[in-house]
């Protein structure tokens, strides 16, 4: 194994020059080029950030550019910290107040976004990808790197309303890696397509697998989601052969009817991931495509995939899937609310421990000691866990069962947030008084409760300012009064009671 994710991309650029690695629809990359252009990406952030500290890519999502700006903050030393740019600039601000990144590396849809910013120096991706190589500089940043480096900051929503920035290491990635392509059997023919953000942690898939292989990534056009024909016809004029979504987006094209028998006869791998997949829009994706091993995986931000499972067999419409069995590499510890371990088979809390589970989370000590722990059951190890957060169990024959979150942490349109962060952004509201946002598991939508001056519509106006779309509560209610406890505690339980009421009416269209 190598001991720097560099190696997969310089040895797979040796071998393979002239293969296109990423492509989109203005855009490719041969592996040569894509070696070429990080390295001088990487010698720009020599010569002109002197600083040590992680650098933010502020970069049009669905860019093959991405490709060479992540690999370029590798040669650098530097670990890259991808961000949305679509996001509300407050919310952008907040995250570069917590990243202090050594530099920020835009694009041109970056340098709009990042306006007003008054911190890290910003440099060009147009400038940076054509500055000379500086071969003696990247030799020497080479000779001091470790295992042991940060490779990425991946943010992910905190329930403190400020977002926490997973790290992980060479270490992490490289055992990950392999694992990975071990696991679902990936050749060197597979062509990928990346349909998640580069700021989204299932990315990964499709950028350091494919890298180690030799594979191809297209990036699918923005907004294809929204035209489920134009989709289809992506996946088959591309050729693809892997395609990763989340349920919700497996979900959303199912139901639209534009998928037939055999209508996606070269799909290899179907891998869904994020949150739980009914059995009814699955079947129709299996239809359409017939040659294709379908997967589930379980995994987060912190702790990238832990169980993986291959569909072997039918279901019945409402059975809860499993998410496979776990990596040989992974232990987990299923705990009760003490965190003593639960008899076998019974539901727990999962303390996960892996290779590949995160360093900490960046610049936050105290949440990185909540989160990661050694020998949560005092047996006497050093083993690392990662508290996740979610309960499940494993089944007779060993399958993973996830059953959902233990807090506050939800799925919500296929992203990881936290209710949370929506409160956060409520209280910042002007004219709100009073108010939370509550998730129904049932209906998979999250509604928010308030009372003060302002409108339902003009409360999900500031909240729009705020918060990315994901994150946007699917009912605004507002209240005359807040109900409180005798003890003058906010009363979510007549709260839920309320919304239960709501989800059994007809649903209405979400925001």
């Amino acid at each position: 194994m190598f001991s720097n994710m560099l190696e997969y991309l310089e040895h797979t650029a040796a071998r393979v020059p002239e293969k296109v690695a990423f492509y989109d629809g203005q855009i490719s990359y041969t592996f040569a080029q894509l070696h070429a252009a990080a390295r001088r990406i990487g010698s720009c952030f020599l010569e002109t950030v002197p600083e040590e500290g992680p650098v933010a890519l502020l970069l049009d999502a669905r860019s093959a550019l991405n490709a060479p700006a992540v690999f370029g903050v590798l040669y650098a030393g530097r670990a890259y910290a991808p961000l949305d740019i679509a996001q509300p600039s407050e919310r952008l601000f907040l995250i570069l107040s917590r990243l202090r990144p050594a530099a920020v590396l835009a694009d041109a849809k970056g340098m709009q976004a990042i306006k007003g910013w008054q911190g890290a120096a910003v440099l060009s991706l147009d400038r940076a990808v054509q500055t000379p190589e500086n071969p003696e500089a990247l030799q020497a940043v080479r000779q001091k790197a470790t295992e042991n480096d940060p490779v990425s900051i991946l943010f992910t929503s905190g329930s403190t309303g400020i977002p926490k920035g997973s790290v992980q290491t060479h270490f992490s990635y490289l055992h990950w890696t392999e694992a990975t392509i071990e696991k679902y059997g990936l050749k060197e023919d597979a062509v990928f397509a990346n349909q998640s953000p580069f700021f989204y942690a299932n990315s990964i898939l499709e950028l350091f697998p494919p890298v180690a292989l030799g594979a191809t990534v297209y990036l699918l056009p923005a907004g294809v989601l929204a035209f489920p024909k134009k989709l289809i016809q992506a996946l088959n004029e591309q050729k693809i052969t892997l395609l990763c979504m989340t349920p919700s987006s497996f979900i959303s094209v199912a139901h639209t009817g534009a998928l037939t028998a055999n209508s996606l006869p070269g799909l290899k791998w179907g891998i869904m991931c994020g949150e739980a997949m009914p059995w009814p829009p699955l079947k129709t994706w299996m239809d359409a495509a017939p040659n294709a091993s379908w997967w589930h995986f379980y995994g987060s931000t912190e702790m990238f995939a832990v169980a993986v499972g291959k569909i072997d067999r039918a279901y019945q419409p409402g059975d809860r899937l499993p998410v496979g069995k776990p990596f040989d590499q992974v232990r987990i510890l299923f705990l009760d609310e003490e965190r003593k371990a639960v008899p076998a088979g019974q539901p727990g809390e999962m303390a996960v421990s892996s290779p590949w589970i995160a360093a900490g989370y960046y610049n936050d000590p105290e949440r990185t000691a909540a989160a990661f722990a050694a020998d949560p059951l005092n047996e006497g190890g050093q083993e690392r866990f990662y508290y996740s957060g979610d309960t499940g169990y494993l089944t007779d024959d060993g399958q993973l069962m996830v059953l959902g979150r233990k807090d506050r942490q939800i799925k919500h349109r296929g992203y990881r947030m936290e209710l949370g962060d929506v409160d956060a952004a409520l209280a910042a509201v002007p004219g709100f008084r009073e108010g939370c946002a509550l998730y129904d598991g049932d209906s998979g939508r999250v509604f928010c409760f308030y009372t003060g001056s302002l409108t339902e519509k003009e409360l999900l106006g500031e909240l729009k300012k705020r918060l990315p779309r994901y994150m946007l509560p699917d009912e605004i209610i507002r209240l005359d009064a807040m109900p409180h406890t005798a003890t003058m505690k906010r009363d979510d339980g007549r709260l839920r009671a309320l919304m239960k009421k709501r989800t059994d009416k007809p649903e209405k269209e979400s925001i």
